[in-house]
C-alpha cells in the first residue's frame, strides 16, 4: 500500500512539474519603425502550435513548454527564433528582409531559401499582378522579369506569347506552366486574383528537374491557401474600367488617296474619282485634281472602333485552425473588344485549397480551380481590309437595294471589283465563339517519416478542357465577292483529358556546418486530346437554339475526326549540400520515358554550385558589399512540346521510276511517300551569375550571363526534286547574352519608403546548324546559317532614284526602265543585275535588347506605382503595306502621302506615287527592305495611384483595410513602325490583321475581411452590374452604394455602442435603413422585371439609390416582429425561385 501510495505522490508531483513547465506567452510584434505588424506568424518550433497577431500587433500562445523556442515571422521581413527560458512576455521587431535571402521559393518539386539557390529563380507574389488590369496573369509580367519577353494581344480573352531567354525552337518556345503540379501551355484560365506567387525558372539546372517539358524555361503557380490559426477573412478585391485603342493608324482621307493614284497614273484612275464623287457627292470641277473634293470621306478605323469596358471582381474566405487551413475563393471577369460589334470574354473562376493535419505524422490536402469562359472572336479581317479600302465610298447607301440584310455600301458602287471590301460588313456578318470549360484538381498525402527529416508525398492531379467552337455566317449580300449566298455552320468539340500522377521522398539532415537534402521521386502522365468538327449549309438563322448541324441539309454535312493519346514516365532526384552557408552544391538528374516517339527514353542531368564570398573570413572588414554570391550551372533539356513522328513510308519500283544513265535507262526506286522519324529537342545550357547587394542592403543586384545551345531542334526542308518538305532534327540553335536586375530600397523618415527597380536584358539569337543545309526558306521567312530565326530576306532598299540623269547612268535604272522616285536596290555582287543573288537578310521579329523601368513610393496611406517596358533590336514586316503586289489601288497610310518622293531631293527613303503601283517597288517576289520597319518601342507600361485606410477606429469599431487606387495600363507608347502596335502575336513578325492595343484606365476597390459589407454591399453592387447597370451613371451610383453600406456599418456600430453603455434594452428601431434590407428588395425589384418592361432599368438604377441614401439617413424604422419576418422570408424565397425559373 505504501508504495502505490509513494508511486501516486511521485506521479502527482511529476504530473504538477510538467503542468509547471507549460506557459502562456504573450507579446507585440512590430516593424522597424515600431509600427505593430497585423498577421504576423508566432509559432512553436517543431509543434503545431501557433498564432498571428492581432490588429494592434499583439499576440498570444498557450500551452508552451518552459524549453521552447518560438519562430516569429512576416513576408518581406527576416525571421526570428527566440527561446523562452523563463519569459512570459516576448516583444519582438522585425527587419525587413531587403535580400529577401529568407524567402521561401518554390522549385521543382520542392521549396528552398533564396540564399540556398545555385540558379537564377525570380519569384513574383501575386499582389504585383493585381494593378495591370488583364484577362490573362502573364500579361502582368511584361517588364517585371529580366529575360522574360511578354508580347501582349489586344483581342478579347487572348493571352500573350511568352518566350525565356529567347526563342530555341523552330515550331513552339512557350515555356511550361505548372500549377499547383499541373503542367499547362497557357494559364489563360486563371485569374491573377488566384495566385499567390509565380516562380520563374529561367536556366537548365532549376529547370531540368522538369526533363522533356523544360527546354523553353518554367513558370510554376502556386494558387492562394489559408493560414493556421487565423478566424475567417473575407476579402473583396475589383476593378472597372474603360479601355481605349492606342496609336491607331492613320490613313490617307479621300482627297489624299486620289492624289496619290492620280500623281500615278491619272488615265487609269480618274474614273474611280469621279465615279465616287457622281454618286455620293463633291466636286471635280477644278482643272487641278488636287483640289478635288470627295463628300465620302470614310475613315474606316474610326468606324471599327470603339470604348470598351473591362472589368473583374473577386471575393475569397480564407482561415485556418491549429491542423487545418482553407481558401476559397470566386472571381468574375468581364472584357468588352474595342472593336465596335459584338466581340467579349467572360469569364467564372471558382477555387478551393484544404489542408488538413490528420495526425502528427500525416497531412492531407486538395486544391482545385473550376473555369468557365465565353470568348465571343471579332472577324481580325476586317482590320486588313480597312487599311485597303479608301474612304471614296461610305458605310452605308441607302439607295443600294441589292444589299441585305443591311444597306451597306459596296465597293463596286466607284467601280471597285474583287480584293475590296466594306470592313464594317466584314466585322458585323461574323458570329464565332467558344465557350470553355476547365476542371484542375490535385490531392495529396504527405507521410511525416522522421519529424522534420524524412517525408513522403504523394499527389494526384487532373485536369479537364473542353472548347465548344461556333461559326455561323448567315445569308448576306454586300456585293458579289462579298455575298454569302448559303448559311454555313461550322461547330468544334475539343477536349483534353490530363493527369500526372507524383511520389516524392525527401530527406533534409543537418550537423554541425553541414547541411544536406535529397529528393527522389517517380512520375506517371497521360496527355489524351479528342477533337470532332462538323459543317453544314443552310441551317436557319434567329436563335441560338436552331444552330445545330442537323438542321442543315443533309447532304452538305462534313465531319472530321481526331486526337491522340501519350503517356510517360519519369524517375528524378535531385541533391543539395551546403557548407555553414558558404559553399553550395546543387545535383538533378530526370529520366522521362515517353511514347511520343521511337526514342522512348531520354536523360537530362545538371549541375549547380555556388560560392558566398561575403561570408568567407577574408571578407569581414570590408564595408562595400553586404552580401555576395557568385554561382555557375549547367544543365540538359528535352523539348517534346513538337509534331509527333508523322507518316509511313513508300515506294514505287519499276519502269515509272527509272532514271537515264548515258544512253542507256536503268529501273530504280522512288519514294512515293515518306515517313517523319523525330526525336525530342535538347537545350544544352551553362549560367554564370553575381548576386550582391551594397549600401546596407539598400542595392540588390543579379547579373547572369547564358549560353543557351538548342539541338536537334525540328524544321522541314524540302525533298530533293519535289515541293513536298519533311520535317526533321536538323538544326541548332544558340541563344546568348545577359540578365541584369538592380533593386533599390530605402526609407526616408518613417513615413516614406520608396524603391527603383531595373530588368535589362540582352540576347543574341543565331542558326548554327541546318543539317549540311546553308538555308531553308518557310512560308514568311528564311532560316540561314548564321543569321538570327525567321529572318526576312529580300533586297535592300539603299536610295531613291533623284533624276533622268542619275537613271540613265545607272545599269540596272536602264535595263528595268526606272524612272526617279523608283528604289534603288543594293548590288550585292555587283554584277550589275538586281536578281535572286542580291537578296540578303532584312531582320528579325526577335529583339535584341529589352528592358523594363520600376518606381514604387509609399507615404503614410497613399502609394504611387510606376512601370515601363521597352525593346529594341527587332524588326517587324509591314504586310498591310506589302499587300499592294494584290491591287494597286488599295488605299495608302498617311505616312506614305506625306513623305512620297515629289521631285529631287525631297527624300531618298520614300517612293513616289508612281512607284507604289508598279512591280519594281511593291511585288510578293520582291520583298524588300521597305517594308520591314522597326520594331522597337517604348512603353509607360502602368501607372498607379493608390489610397489606404487602415485601423481606423470608431469606438471599440474598427473600421475594413480599404484601398481605392486609380490605374492607367499602357496610356503612353511611342515607336517608329506604321502600324497600331509592333507588338505582334504573329511569331515570324507579319505585321496584318493585328487587333489594337489598348489604353485602360480603371477604378478599383479593395477590402480586407469584412462580411457584411461584402454580402450586402459588394454582393448585391456584382449582381446589379450582371443585370445591366454597367453605364457610367449606373457605375458611380454602384460605387455611391458600396461606399454608403460601408459608412453605414462604421455609424450603426458607433452608435449602438454608446446605447448599450446607457441601456441594456433591446433596440425597437432601427436607426435608418439596415444593410441586411437590400437582400429583400433586390430580388422583388428584379421579380417585377416583366411588368417593368423597358422601364426595368430605371427602376433597378433609382432602387439602388435610393437604397443607398437611405443607408446614411437618420430616421428610425420600426423591427419587424417575428411573425413579418417569416412572411418576408417567404415572399423573398419565392421571388428568388422565380428568378431561377426565369433564368432556366
Amino acid at each position: 500500500m505504501k508504495r502505490k501510495i509513494t508511486f501516486l505522490v511521485v506521479a502527482v508531483l511529476c504530473l504538477q512539474t510538467l503542468l509547471a513547465q507549460n506557459k502562456t506567452i504573450r507579446g507585440t510584434i512590430v516593424d522597424s519603425f515600431s509600427e505593430p505588424i497585423i498577421g504576423a506568424s508566432a509559432h512553436v518550433k517543431g509543434t503545431y502550435t501557433g498564432t498571428i497577431s492581432d490588429l494592434n500587433g499583439n499576440y498570444t500562445l498557450e500551452n508552451v513548454p518552459e524549453d521552447a523556442i518560438i519562430t516569429f515571422s512576416y513576408i518581406g521581413m527576416i525571421p526570428q527564433e527566440i527561446a523562452v527560458k523563463g519569459k512570459n512576455v516576448i516583444n519582438v521587431q522585425l527587419k525587413d528582409d531587403v535580400q529577401k535571402l529568407e524567402e521561401v521559393v518554390v522549385i521543382g518539386y520542392g521549396s528552398a531559401k533564396a540564399k540556398d539557390l545555385t540558379s537564377p529563380i525570380t519569384v513574383v507574389k501575386g499582389e504585383a499582378l493585381l494593378s495591370t488590369p488583364a484577362s490573362s496573369p502573364m500579361a502582368a509580367m511584361q517588364g517585371k522579369v529580366a529575360g522574360v519577353n511578354v508580347t501582349n494581344s489586344g483581342t478579347p480573352g487572348e493571352g500573350p506569347k511568352v518566350a525565356i531567354r529567347g526563342k530555341g525552337s523552330f515550331s513552339n518556345s512557350s515555356p511550361l506552366y505548372v500549377v499547383d503540379g499541373m503542367f499547362y501551355d497557357d494559364i489563360n484560365f486563371l485569374n491573377s486574383n488566384d495566385i499567390q506567387d509565380m516562380s520563374v525558372l529561367k536556366d537548365a539546372s532549376a529547370a531540368a528537374i522538369y526533363g522533356v517539358r523544360a527546354a523553353n524555361g518554367v513558370v510554376i503557380i502556386t494558387t492562394k491557401k489559408g493560414q493556421r490559426n487565423q478566424k475567417a477573412k473575407i476579402t473583396y478585391n475589383g476593378y472597372i474600367g474603360v479601355q481605349k485603342a492606342t496609336n491607331v493608324l492613320e490613313m490617307a482621307n479621300s482627297q489624299e488617296y486620289s492624289t496619290m493614284l492620280l500623281e500615278a497614273n491619272y488615265d487609269a484612275y480618274v474614273s474611280t474619282m469621279k465615279a465616287s464623287i457622281d454618286k455620293f457627292g463633291g466636286d471635280y470641277s477644278d482643272p487641278d485634281f488636287h483640289n478635288w473634293k470627295f463628300d465620302s470621306d470614310t475613315d474606316w478605323y474610326k468606324e471599327l472602333l470603339r470604348s470598351a469596358l473591362i472589368t473583374n471582381h473577386s471575393l475569397g474566405i480564407s482561415g485556418g485552425t491549429e491542423k487545418s487551413t482553407y481558401s476559397v475563393g470566386m472571381s468574375y471577369l468581364y472584357q468588352d473588344g474595342v472593336m465596335d460589334v459584338e466581340n467579349n470574354y467572360k469569364r467564372l473562376n471558382f477555387r478551393a485549397a484544404l489542408d488538413y493535419e490528420a495526425t502528427n505524422w500525416l497531412k492531407v490536402g486538395f486544391n482545385g480551380v473550376f473555369s468557365n469562359s465565353t470568348q465571343v472572336l471579332p472577324q481580325n479581317k476586317a482590320w486588313q481590309q480597312a487599311f485597303n479600302a479608301p474612304g471614296i465610298y461610305p458605310v452605308y447607301d441607302p439607295a443600294n437595294d441589292n444589299t441585305f440584310p443591311d444597306k451597306y455600301a459596296s465597293p463596286d458602287a466607284v467601280g471597285f471589283t474583287a480584293n475590296f471590301y466594306n470592313p464594317v460588313a466584314t466585322a458585323n456578318y461574323y458570329d464565332s465563339q467558344n465557350e470553355n470549360y476547365q476542371v484542375l484538381t490535385n490531392f495529396y498525402a504527405q507521410f511525416q517519416l522522421l519529424p522534420e527529416k524524412l517525408n513522403f508525398r504523394t499527389s494526384y492531379s487532373y485536369d479537364y478542357s473542353a472548347i465548344r467552337g461556333r461559326e455561323y455566317i448567315a445569308p448576306y449580300y454586300v456585293s458579289s465577292w462579298q455575298q454569302q449566298a448559303v448559311s454555313e455552320l461550322t461547330k468544334k468539340d475539343t477536349n483534353y483529358y490530363n493527369y500526372i500522377w507524383d511520389n516524392i521522398l525527401t530527406y533534409n539532415n543537418q550537423w554541425g556546418k553541414h547541411n544536406f537534402g535529397a529528393m527522389l521521386g517517380y512520375s506517371m502522365r497521360q496527355q489524351q486530346y479528342r477533337y470532332m468538327w462538323g459543317k453544314a449549309n443552310n441551317v436557319p438563322e434567329g436563335k441560338d437554339e436552331w444552330l445545330y448541324l442537323s438542321q442543315g441539309n443533309a447532304e452538305g454535312v462534313t465531319l472530321g475526326d481526331d486526337g491522340y493519346c501519350y503517356r510517360g514516365q519519369s524517375y528524378f532526384t535531385r541533391l543539395s549540400y551546403d557548407y555553414a552557408g558558404k559553399y553550395l552544391l546543387t545535383f538533378t538528374m530526370r529520366a522521362d520515358g515517353s511514347s511520343k516517339y521511337q526514342e522512348h527514353w531520354g536523360y537530362f542531368p545538371s549541375v549547380g554550385a555556388a560560392w558566398v564570398i561575403s561570408e568567407e573570413d577574408f571578407m569581414k572588414d570590408q564595408k562595400f558589399f553586404d552580401y555576395l554570391k557568385l554561382r555557375a550551372s549547367w544543365g540538359r533539356l528535352g523539348n517534346d512540346h513538337v509534331a509527333a513522328s508523322d507518316g509511313f513510308a513508300s515506294i514505287t519500283t519499276g519502269n515509272s521510276a527509272s532514271g537515264v544513265f548515258g544512253n542507256s535507262t536503268f529501273p530504280g526506286y522512288q519514294n512515293t511517300t515518306y515517313f517523319s522519324y523525330l526525336k525530342w529537342e535538347l537545350v544544352d545550357e551553362t549560367n554564370v551569375g553575381l548576386n550582391f547587394s551594397t549600401f546596407k542592403n539598400r542595392l540588390n543586384v543579379d547579373l547572369d550571363y547564358f549560353y543557351r545551345l538548342t539541338k536537334r531542334a525540328v524544321i522541314s526542308p524540302r525533298l530533293p526534286f519535289s515541293n513536298d518538305v519533311l520535317a526533321g532534327n536538323y538544326g541548332k540553335i544558340l541563344n546568348s547574352g545577359f540578365d541584369l536586375s538592380l533593386n533599390w530600397n530605402d526609407n526616408i523618415g518613417r513615413d516614406f519608403k520608396y524603391n527603383l527597380g531595373v530588368n535589362l536584358s540582352y540576347l543574341k539569337n543565331k542558326v548554327k546548324d541546318l543539317g549540311g543545309l546553308s538555308s531553308i526558306k518557310g512560308g514568311k521567312t528564311i532560316n540561314m546559317v548564321g543569321k538570327e530565326m525567321n529572318s526576312y530576306y529580300g533586297y535592300k532598299v539603299v536610295g531613291v532614284y533623284q533624276t533622268l540623269e542619275e537613271c540613265a547612268e545607272d545599269p540596272i535604272a536602264v535595263a528595268n526602265k526606272l524612272v526617279p522616285g523608283d528604289f534603288k536596290y543594293e548590288d550585292v555582287n555587283g554584277d550589275n543585275v538586281i536578281d535572286g543573288d542580291d537578296r540578303q537578310v532584312l531582320g528579325s521579329y526577335i529583339p535584341n535588347f529589352t528592358y523594363g523601368i520600376n518606381l514604387g513610393l509609399n507615404w503614410k496611406n497613399l502609394d504611387f506605382e510606376l512601370t515601363t517596358y521597352g525593346q529594341t533590336g527587332g524588326q517587324i514586316y509591314n504586310r498591310k503595306r506589302a499587300l499592294r503586289y494584290a491591287q494597286s489601288n488599295y488605299n495608302f497610310d498617311k505616312a506614305q502621302y506625306e513623305n512620297r518622293w515629289t521631285g529631287p531631293g525631297s527624300t531618298n527613303s520614300h517612293p513616289s506615287a508612281a512607284a507604289l503601283v508598279k512591280g519594281w517597288n511593291v511585288s510578293d517576289q520582291r520583298v524588300n527592305s521597305y517594308f520591314v520597319e522597326s520594331a522597337d518601342f517604348f512603353r509607360i507600361q502602368n501607372i498607379t495611384l493608390g489610397y489606404s485606410l487602415r485601423n481606423i477606429k470608431m469606438g471599440n469599431y474598427t473600421l475594413p483595410g480599404i484601398r481605392f487606387s486609380l490605374t492607367a495600363d499602357r496610356p503612353f507608347t511611342t515607336f517608329k513602325a506604321n502600324s497600331f502596335t509592333p507588338e505582334l502575336s504573329d511569331a515570324e513578325g507579319w505585321d496584318t490583321e493585328v487587333y489594337p492595343l489598348t489604353s485602360t484606365y480603371s477604378f478599383g476597390i479593395q477590402i480586407d475581411s469584412l462580411c457584411d459589407i461584402v454580402c450586402f454591399g459588394v454582393g448585391p453592387a456584382i449582381i446589379c452590374y450582371c443585370i445591366g447597370m454597367r453605364g457610367p451613371i449606373g457605375m458611380v451610383i454602384l460605387m455611391f452604394y458600396v461606399l454608403a453600406g460601408l459608412i453605414r456599418l462604421a455609424w450603426f456600430n458607433v452608435t449602438e455602442e454608446c446605447r448599450q453603455k446607457e441601456t441594456d434594452e433591446k433596440r425597437a428601431c432601427y436607426q435608418g435603413l439596415p444593410i441586411t434590407s437590400m437582400a429583400i428588395i433586390l430580388p422583388l425589384v428584379v421579380v417585377f422585371r416583366p411588368l417593368l418592361g423597358k422601364e426595368f432599368m430605371v427602376a433597378l438604377h433609382a432602387a439602388v439609390l435610393v437604397v443607398g441614401l437611405l443607408f446614411i439617413t437618420d430616421f428610425k424604422l420600426r423591427k419587424p416582429k417575428n411573425a413579418t419576418l417569416v412572411v418576408l422570408v417567404v415572399i423573398v424565397a419565392a421571388a428568388v425561385l422565380k428568378i431561377l425559373h426565369v433564368c432556366q
